[in-house]
């Protein structure tokens, strides 16, 4: 399955969920209420759906990286900054005599190396910084992440304090889709991103 088709399919059932969401909302025998209810539940799962995708998403892109790679001085330069995170934090934290050892054999060692990425983290809170630094490491650029910048800090806000049990009114149906749309527009952005991206050296 090509990284396109793992993206496209992985976007499908998450759509599909939220969708299944939607019906219910749409429905005209529900009270306010519920339908109150089922707002709060539509950002919650939304969220998940966000932060999930972001980091299904980088995994897949990494994995192709690892594998399409010839060493990891080929990599870009923030790309190979987080292969190598966890070596260079052992390296700085050596004895001098140790470090210039290490420096001297660096490209033996490291560059000329396969890259091993390390796992995507979103900290739990997928704010629009953090989404920025994870692109970064990635060399990639999702114009969609800063157009919706505000809208992503809203969504984890307001998702965390559904999450940590406080009263969070959702009353505008209309609200919340802004908000839907807004992810689904960087999802999309971010999966025809990391084709494209793949497309081009040192991946191709």
């Amino acid at each position: 399955m090509s990284v396109l088709d793992q993206l496209t399919s992985d976007l499908s059932w998450r759509e599909s969920e939220l969708g299944s969401l939607k019906v219910l909302l749409a429905r005209k025998d529900i009270s306010t209420q519920q339908q109150a209810v089922l707002l709060r539940a539509s950002w919650a799962m939304l969220y998940a759906h966000y932060e999930g995708f972001i980091k299904t998403a980088l995994t897949v892109f990494f994995d192709q990286a690892q594998r399409t790679s010839k060493n990891c001085g080929s990599l870009p330069l923030p790309t190979r900054s987080f292969a190598m995170s966890s070596a260079l934090k052992s390296i700085r934290s050596l004895p001098v005599n140790e470090l210039l050892g290490e420096i001297d054999s660096f490209d033996v060692k490291y560059n000329a190396c396969a890259p091993t990425f390390p796992d995507v983290d979103t900290k739990s809170n997928l704010w629009a910084n953090v989404l920025s630094d994870l692109l970064v490491s990635a060399d990639l650029k999702v114009p969609y992440l800063e157009e919706h910048k505000a809208k992503l800090n809203t969504l984890v806000e307001r998702r965390n304090r559904i999450a940590h049990g406080n009263f969070e009114s959702i009353t505008e149906i209309s609200y919340y889709f802004s908000y839907e749309t807004a992810v689904y527009d960087l999802m999309y952005d971010l999966a025809y991103q990391i084709d494209e991206r793949l497309k081009l050296p040192p991946y191709s």
